[in-house]
């Protein structure tokens, strides 16, 4: 199944961009909603993490078309505290109330030096590194989390009750790149398991369950059961503080409420998402943050390596790979590019424009 090589596309980066925002817009998101979307895609896609990518987009539209997520939402501020903030996004995208709750929490902290924003009703919104580090581009540090549909095996129990539950952190640095951590509370995000059973391939050993509760690595049975937290006890733990800050903190949904967003049955998830921004002027100072985090990385790089590859550190690898791709284009399996075709099709949306073929796993 799936582990030898074949041929894959290499999209055009701005024409795939261009491509899921005419999507989005012909199912009645607003312009700039649209562009944001097919931004926070194409960035995930960009960096390697195709999971996150284009390949969710027919179930983005079709959350969009059934109702689970409302393409025209009234977003719902309240300005809580000095430094904090919550927002009822009325089921909007996630990817909107997610970059309307950064951005908001960074203007908070431009005045305090924290800024704190709780989001309910909140979406899935993709990949959480884009969110994170918005931060880093005013020069602060982000942090950010969301609580997601029971997908994780409980310590001790035989069905899901919380969910993958990711969590993302990034800090400004000297350097043409921040360091930016990114990952689920599960030994692997469902994404990368939905993306697995789509290309027909199988798991690694000890990420998942079946409905059994037996191990699995057969992604279609793992779907169906239950994945299980990487470190286990301690993954568990990290994804009960998400489930605290982004659901009941937020007023969102929590564990077994939480909706499906990718279920056909037309219930907005109602999950929620969390976002912190720090300011170092309030700190350590603004200058001498970025001197250490320079010295910070240079001694990681510096550190004897038992390969002889230089050590990277988190988002490194992400930048090479988004430099890479935007030079040599998106690799795009068959799978995907047939559900492209599909929308391109139903839409009436030209295709976007493919540089060539590679080989792909």
């Amino acid at each position: 199944m799936g582990s030898g090589k074949r041929l894959q596309r290499l999209v055009a980066p701005a024409s795939l961009h261009a491509f899921a925002r005419a999507c989005f817009a012909a199912v009645g998101v607003a312009k700039r909603d649209a562009d944001w979307s097919a931004t926070a895609l194409i960035e995930s896609d960009l960096r390697g993490i195709s999971s996150h990518g284009v390949m969710r987009l027919p179930w983005y539209l079709y959350g969009l078309k059934s109702g689970k997520i409302n393409p025209n939402p009234r977003l719902g501020w309240e300005r809580t505290g000095p430094v904090t903030a919550v927002l009822d996004a009325d089921d909007a995208l996630g990817f909107v109330s997610a970059k309307e709750a950064a951005a908001y929490a960074v203007e908070l902290a431009r005045e305090t030096g924290l800024g704190a924003v709780a989001v309910r009703r909140a979406n899935h919104c993709g990949a959480l590194f884009l969110y994170a580090e918005w931060a880093t581009l005013y020069g602060m540090v982000g942090l950010c989390c969301a609580n997601t549909y029971p997908a994780l095996a409980l310590p001790g129990g035989r069905q899901p009750l919380i969910g993958t539950n990711p969590i993302a952190f990034a800090a400004p640095t000297p350097l043409d790149y921040p360091l930016s951590i990114d990952l689920s509370t599960s030994a692997i995000s469902r994404g990368a398991v939905i993306e697995r059973a789509q290309r027909g391939e199988r798991l690694p050993d000890g990420v998942a369950v079946d409905e059994d509760g037996e191990p699995t690595t057969d992604p279609h049975r793992a779907l169906a059961g239950a994945l299980l937290p990487m470190g286990g006890a301690k993954g568990y733990a990290l994804a009960l503080m998400v489930e605290v800050l982004a659901g009941v903190l937020a007023g969102a949904h929590v564990a077994g409420d939480v909706g499906f967003m990718f279920a056909d049955d037309g219930k907005p998830p109602g999950n929620g998402f969390f976002y912190l921004a720090l300011h170092p002027e309030f700190f350590v100072g603004q200058e001498a943050f970025l001197e250490r985090m320079a010295l910070l990385v240079a001694e990681i790089h510096d550190a004897p390596s038992a390969k002889g590859q230089p050590i990277s550190v988190p988002g490194e690898r992400r930048h090479r790979e988004r430099l890479a791709r935007s030079r040599r284009g998106i690799p795009i399996s068959d799978e995907v590019w047939a559900d492209l075709a599909a929308l391109a099709d139903r839409h009436g949306i030209p295709l976007p424009e493919v540089w060539g073929m590679e080989d792909g796993a």
